[in-house]
């Protein structure tokens, strides 16, 4: 077991806050989520990750005060259908690791979650090959990651509704920065001083470049991570920013929105125009009677701006053949490429296993597939898939009875940044696993929704609401 010295210090950091107020765990666990290379150490070529273990001692130490202040008597805060579907999508995934695996084992091939050279190969064209479906230690890892980001969830949520959405939010801000930050150092090639955060067990994929212009992969493994991770930043700063006009929101979103550029990634390439259509879908929600008539023309002028530019820019030659060589490259040819043809497979392999398991699953941590759909199906079943489903459907939708007006804001920016992060799973997903990032936007939304709907948490549980 190696014991990083990096991670150690943001160990002792995290337990000055929290000896502080303990709810500052769980702003302090979305603060690493830019670091997604930063491994706490490395147990077995088992790599654990800052993030996780933050959100586990913030669990732990959550879980010990509700104990010591309610006698073990569930709080209010956390009853909703949301943490009931997200419970029995955990529940169904240990329970398909343990069980289901074991009565489909070898009964059909799948990618296993190890990428391994000696099984069958089944293309000259990429090196993942197939062995017969067998339980290993990835099942327990991923149940584990499941069962850690849904009870992250639900100790989010209840500090959360406590404290009011925007208490999580400070946490993000400093998440935003961070990536941009590490953005700038990674573009530099400062390498040796990204090495102290760049500590897991993962293949470090920092040297591939397009015509002579680097990747720019921050604090993740590789491009598609850092790429996801600054679209989904865009996404939330960018709404929070049209609704409430904050300088600090706006430039968090531009400079998250040349990362994800940058990055040069088909997720976050696919990620920040999502996130772009979405935030014009929700034009109602900052453009009408409360904007003011100065933002009013500021906005019509920097959009007119910046359309007129983009189709000046796109009548040279030179720029409209290196866009379109580049969409060309990330995009339009990417399913006939060596990663793209292996990710296909991938995906067959997963809808192949849900019907072989009769729409059960074969486990999670059982296979390796592409794509949410395809991975949650060959997982965890039709059963797991539909719980998934729930918890996201009973999170996001519906915001009209939103009464405080910071609370609407949080919820649109965080509903705005989910959504985004989805559309990136939906393309690149391998695992089950929702990631801590996705459960943390979800309990920003179901918190503000809780709060208006249930008065006795407004009145009672709302006291701290200005901290």
């Amino acid at each position: 077991m190696a014991l990083f010295p990096a991670a150690v210090i943001v160990i002792l950091l995290w337990l000055v806050l929290v000896i502080r107020d303990p709810d500052t765990g769980v702003v302090a666990t979305l603060a690493v989520v830019p670091m997604g290379m930063f491994a706490a150490a490395n147990l077995g070529g088992l790599s654990i990750l800052v993030l996780h273990l933050l959100a586990a001692m913030t669990i732990a130490v959550l879980g010990m005060r509700w104990m010591y202040r309610s006698g073990g008597h569930i709080s209010r805060a956390i009853v909703t259908p949301a943490t009931g579907f997200l419970l029995l999508f955990a529940l169904y995934s240990l329970f398909s690791a343990i069980v289901l695996v074991r009565y489909f084992a070898g009964q059909f091939l799948v990618f296993p979650m190890n990428v391994t050279s000696t099984g069958l190969a089944i293309s000259t064209f990429f090196l993942s090959t197939m062995t017969p479906l067998a339980p290993g230690s990835s099942n327990i890892a991923q149940s584990g990651y499941i069962l850690l980001t849904c009870v992250f969830f639900i100790a989010a949520l209840d500090v959360f509704v406590r404290r009011a959405p925007r208490f999580g939010e400070g946490g993000l801000e400093i998440a935003a920065a961070l990536n941009i930050l590490l953005g700038i150092l990674d573009l530099m090639s400062l390498d040796p001083l990204l090495s102290v955060i760049r500590t897991a067990d993962y293949s470090l994929l920092n040297e591939h470049n397009f015509n002579g212009v680097p990747r720019v992969i921050g604090g993740y493994s590789e491009a598609s991570g850092f790429g996801t991770a600054s679209a989904a930043f865009f996404g939330y700063f960018i709404t929070s920013f049209l609704i409430r006009r904050r300088p600090g929101h706006g430039w968090l979103a531009l400079g998250s929105l040349v990362c994800a550029l940058m990055s040069l990634s088909s997720s976050g390439i696919v990620a920040a125009t999502v996130a772009c259509i979405l935030v014009l879908l929700h034009g109602p929600v900052y453009l009408g009677r409360g904007m003011s008539r100065a933002f009013g023309h500021w906005f019509v002028i920097v959009v007119s701006l910046g359309f007129a530019v983009l189709c000046l820019l796109m009548l040279s030659p030179a720029v409209a053949k290196s866009v379109e060589s580049v969409l060309d490259w990330l995009i339009f040819s990417k399913a006939g490429s060596e990663s793209g043809l292996e990710r296909s497979a991938w995906a067959r392999a997963g809808l192949q296993a849900f019907v072989d398991t009769n729409g059960l699953g074969a486990g999670a941590g059982s296979l390796r597939s592409n794509g949410l759909a395809a991975v949650l199906l060959g997982s965890v079943g039709l059963p797991g898939t539909l719980c998934f489903a729930g918890f996201l459907l009973t999170t996001l939708l519906g915001s009209r009875h939103i009464a405080d007006e910071e609370d609407r804001r949080v919820f649109y920016a965080a509903r705005v940044t989910a959504l985004t992060l989805l559309s990136a799973l939906l393309i690149s997903a391998t695992t089950p696993n929702p990631t801590v990032f996705l459960v943390a936007m979800a309990a920003l939304c179901t918190a503000a929704r809780k709060r208006s709907h249930d008065p006795h948490h407004r009145a009672v549980l709302g006291y701290a609401s200005s901290v």
